[in-house]
């Protein structure tokens, strides 16, 4: 199963999200979950501030290899599930990609449980403030990745 995690840069939240996912996924033995994740603004090779990296180290996961990659229509082609940061991502997608077969949400639907919440917030783009905007955010996507696997490995 192909999941796709989608931000605007591809530098803070959707790199910290499928970090987390990849490492859920490999201590949980869910190896049947292929992660990516790309950008809507198209920047590539951009690493991770570290403000990110220095939270996600705080949970035990590395960013430190990350590099930023835009959109492409492979990456949309390619996921089952992608899994956007704001409501601006998915009328992206679907602005920019309306024929692919992929499910879209948002991360925040699974931020209370495995049965997708009708009605989420979205998570905001810490880019530009300090590590206490990216601490706030940890919790948030440790527990919306969490039960997204929990929903993933219900549909399996």
């Amino acid at each position: 199963m192909n999941l796709l995690f989608v931000c605007s840069g591809n530098i803070c939240r959707s790199p910290m999200v499928a970090e987390y996912c990849r490492h859920r996924a490999a201590a949980s033995g869910l190896g049947w979950l292929v992660i990516d994740s790309a950008g809507t603004l198209g920047i590539d090779d951009r690493a991770a501030p570290e403000p990110a990296r220095v939270a996600m180290a705080e949970i035990g996961v590395d960013l430190s290899r990350h590099r930023s990659k835009g959109l492409r229509f492979e990456h949309v082609l390619a996921a089952d599930y992608t899994i956007v940061m704001e409501r601006e991502h998915l009328s992206y997608l679907g602005r920019c990609h309306p024929d692919s077969t992929d499910t879209r949400m948002l991360l925040r639907s699974f931020e209370t449980g495995p049965d997708p919440h009708p009605y989420p917030l979205e998570l905001d783009d810490p880019i530009g403030f300090g590590i206490e905007a990216y601490r706030e955010l940890v919790p948030i996507i440790v527990r919306s990745v969490d039960h997204l696997l929990e929903f993933l490995e219900e549909r399996r």
